[in-house]
């Protein structure tokens, strides 16, 4: 999506008049801003370019260049933004006006070297860098900045005397020393031992890119480090998984190849590929990758391969049972009863890991990540039973559930579509361990999920019913957009969890699993709930068991466009359901913690309006807003509806309000 918001004419316009008052000693004109306001929406521009809502910090840096048209801070921050969008040539505008409105500002030419650096117009960086030095001498990262700037330009008795320079003021600066290696290498000078050492450096350089997003110097790094060290195995890995980050699969393939060349036993590496090959939908290399990668990293996996287990997979799709129409009452409300498993059933395993899905076709690759995420951990048919519940879909995906689970998945498929929960209530029934997890088909567990859990589950008391683990959110690319740890590092029983989990859901479904004999007290999940069943069931436990919480994170929950979150606040039917999962959980929830749980969604209610309403959905946005008023039709809860549909993002609904009220017949 296109981030520009000001056209390249606005730009050198506003460019050209900062230039102009700064030399003609004309003061910025105030207006109606003075220095206290102007400082506050800069240090409300630079939080929004922090959490990356970049359009929202470019109208407030252009909204200080409109009454003061040479402020400094408004130059840099946009000529910073405009980097970060990758518009280089804007950026270059932008800072180098800040370099003249401001000359002795360290930063604008420090970061407008860095900007030519960036682009490889090493001649022009050098020179930046060294207007920056002189205003702030003995810098390290100038010193090393420049060097590397003199070294691109094959002038490296100078660089190597920058690096020197700024290893003497810090002798522990790996930027510098892994810098100077790398100078000294090109020139011939390092000893094998030496190299290897710096090879080593460039690796941890690389890693340390990475994690602060560097992704463009993290590969520069890596690729510094197999240059020094051909057989360094974490640098080809970690050169990889940097490639497979950008997008740029061709020479991820490439690096993991040269790896397994170094070694063929790298599962990891087998498993980065199947997922290459997975986005690149070509399955049958993905499943035969995913599978050197799981028989590599778990004995049990290639155990079950290795006594040809596949031959006991059936020809014939099992369907699965009609659901019980036992029922289990609690207040006013009925839940449906979820049968205990059978008593002559000997020995059931601990985990019952359980995937009620729906695929289509742009859902199918996440299935593959999802199981062999459970795969890798699976310890036994004995300790852990996998089973997955296809409600229906399109087309049957017992044969790629077969081709990854090799006879270890147990694949049954409903005769018509039944809906997410009640597919759910189908799979827990079905199920025969002493903990359930269920598991979206698009999330997944990361290495450790069920060893950890287990860990503390099996000496847990009996009024735990259920428990959850730190998690994360990712999208569709699978990049990290939220953390949650919501009791920090404090493994144990989650205390005061009813304040907590009455007022709103923390939880995420993939880092949850529950007793099975809580299902078989409580029930399984209302159907009606097509958003928040989850939730509504999540209270239940809460009303009657303790929650277990273990801090470390280890399951992910994806975001994506066609998931059910997405089509019901579209809709407005999120509203419809977490007012009824409020309305139920009165029955078992304290009153005052389901007052302060329905005032805070009537705000939330009118928040999530917005969506549809930027997409021109307005019936979806009409029924949030009825929602809200259900939930919460108090006389201040209905001056702040008016008041928010006078605000200008809201004129849309306002009018549509407007226009059915007139067209309402008069009696």
């Amino acid at each position: 999506m296109d981030t520009t918001i000001i056209s390249e004419s606005k730009v050198k316009s506003l460019i050209q008049i900062a230039v102009q008052k700064h030399q003609s000693g004309q003061k910025g004109e105030a207006e109606s801003l003075n220095k206290t306001q102007v400082a506050e929406i800069l240090q409300l521009a630079v939080q929004r370019q922090r959490n990356n809502r970049l359009v929202e910090a470019q109208l407030l840096y252009i909204q200080v260049l409109e009454k003061e048209k040479d402020n400094p801070e408004a130059l840099y921050g946009l000529g910073m933004l405009a980097q970060q969008m990758g518009q280089y040539q804007t950026a270059e505008q932008w800072l180098s006006a800040a370099s003249q409105v401001q000359p002795d500002s360290v930063k604008a030419w420090f970061s407008l070297g860095n900007l030519y650096l960036a682009q490889k117009q090493f001649s022009e960086a050098e020179k930046a860098y060294r207007q920056a030095l002189v205003l702030f001498p003995n810098s390290l990262p100038i010193y090393n900045n420049l060097g590397y700037a003199l070294q691109q330009q094959g002038l490296f008795e100078e660089a190597i005397n920058y690096y020197q320079k700024a290893l003497e003021l810090k002798p522990d600066f790996i930027e510098a020393e892994a810098s100077l290696g790398n100078a000294l290498h090109a020139q011939g000078k390092l000893s094998v031992n030496q190299q290897m050492h710096y090879a080593q450096l460039n690796n941890k350089l690389g890693v340390a890119r990475k994690k602060a997003l560097d992704l463009e110097n993290a590969v520069t790094c890596y690729k510094q480090a197999i240059a020094l060290q051909p057989d360094l195995l974490e640098a080809h890995y970690n050169l990889g998984l940097a490639l497979q980050e950008q997008g740029k699969f061709e020479e991820a393939i490439a690096s993991y190849e040269k790896l397994l060349e170094l070694n063929p036993n790298d599962g990891e590496t087998y498993l980065n590929l199947g997922k290459i090959y997975q986005q690149q939908n070509q399955f049958q290399k993905a499943v035969s990758a995913y599978q050197q990668g799981l028989k590599l990293i778990n004995p049990h996996y290639a155990k079950a391969l290795a006594t040809d287990k596949k031959a006991e997979i059936s020809q014939q799709i099992s369907f699965t049972p009609p659901i019980s129409q036992g029922e289990v009452i609690l207040g006013k409300h009925r839940f449906l009863a979820i049968p205990p498993v059978a008593a002559d059933k000997e020995k059931r395993p601990f985990w019952s890991v359980v995937l009620p899905i729906y695929s289509t076709n742009n859902r199918t690759n996440y299935l593959f990540e999802c199981l062999v995420s459970v795969l890798r951990q699976w310890s036994g048919e004995e300790e852990m039973e996998i089973v997955v519940v296809d409600d229906a879909s399109p087309v049957s995906l017992k044969d790629l559930v077969d081709e990854i689970g090799q006879g270890i998945i147990r694949y049954y498929r409903n005769s018509q579509n039944r809906g997410a929960y009640q597919n759910f209530n189908t799979a827990i029934t079905i199920s025969q361990g002493q903990w359930i997890h269920l598991l979206h088909d698009d999330d997944y567990v990361l290495p450790g999920f069920y060893a950890r859990l287990r860990q503390s589950l099996e000496t847990c008391p009996p009024s735990i019913g259920a428990a959850f683990t730190g998690y994360e959110n990712v999208n569709e690319q699978g990049k990290v957009v939220f953390s949650q740890q919501i009791y920090g590092n404090n493994r144990g029983i989650a205390e005061n969890f009813i304040q907590m989990i009455g007022l709103v859901n923390p939880l995420n479904m993939p880092a949850v699993v529950v007793r099975r004999s809580t299902y078989e007290h409580l029930g399984g999940y209302l159907s009606e709930l097509n958003y928040t069943g989850d939730w509504e069931f999540y209270k239940r436990i809460t009303a009657f068991y303790d929650w277990w919480y273990e801090p470390e994170i280890l399951a992910r929950y994806r975001h994506h466009t066609h998931s059910i979150t997405t089509e019901s606040v579209l809709s407005g039917s999120q509203g419809t359901c977490l007012r009824r999962a409020i309305e139920i959980s009165e029955d078992y929830i304290p009153v005052e913690i389901t007052a302060k749980s329905r005032s805070y969604h009537f705000n939330y209610f009118l928040s999530q309006a917005q969506i549809p309403l930027q997409l021109d959905k307005l019936e979806g946005a009409l029924r949030m807003v009825q929602e809200a008023l259900k939930i919460d039709s108090s006389s201040g809860a209905v001056a702040h509806l008016f008041t928010w549909l006078q605000h200008d993002e809201a004129a849309l609904l306002r009018d549509e309000i407007t226009s059915r009220l007139i067209s309402l017949p008069l009696k």
